[in-house]
C-alpha cells in the first residue's frame, strides 16, 4: 500500500471515530469533553478529515498529488493551532505536544506520499 492509500485511509478512520464518539476524541487529545461546544467543534474536524481522505484515496492519480498537498496545508495549519493553543495557555503543555506531535508526523506522512507520488511512473 502507498503512502498516499496510507494517510487517506487513516484520515477517514481518525475523521469518523472523532465525528461518532467526540468525547472519546476529545479525551484522547487530552482536551475538554465537559464543554458543550467541543463535541460539535471535534465533529467540524471529523467530517473535514474524512471528506480529505476519501476524495485522496478516490482521486485520479494525477490529481493526488494536489490533494496531498492540501492535506499538508490542513496539518499545518492544524500544527500552527496546536502551538497557539500552547502560547496561549488554552491547553496544558502536554495536550499541547501532543496535538503539535500528531500534525508533525501528518506533515512527514504528507511529505512521503508526496515524494512516492513523484517517483510514480
Amino acid at each position: 500500500m502507498d503512502q498516499a492509500t496510507t494517510i487517506s485511509l487513516a484520515r477517514i478512520a481518525i475523521g469518523a471515530a472523532a465525528w461518532a464518539n467526540p468525547e472519546l476524541g476529545l479525551k484522547s487529545a487530552m482536551l475538554d469533553p465537559e464543554s458543550p461546544q467541543s463535541p460539535y467543534l471535534l465533529r467540524l474536524f471529523g467530517a473535514r478529515d474524512v471528506a480529505l481522505g476519501a476524495i485522496t484515496l478516490f482521486a485520479k492519480p494525477e490529481h493526488k498529488p494536489a490533494l496531498l498537498r492540501v492535506g499538508l496545508a490542513v496539518d499545518g495549519a492544524d500544527g500552527a493551532a496546536a502551538v497557539l493553543a500552547l502560547q496561549k495557555k488554552a491547553v496544558e503543555p502536554i495536550a499541547g505536544a501532543v496535538l503539535a506531535g500528531a500534525a508533525g508526523l501528518a506533515i512527514v506522512a504528507g511529505f512521503i506520499a508526496l515524494g512516492q507520488q513523484r517517483k510514480a511512473p
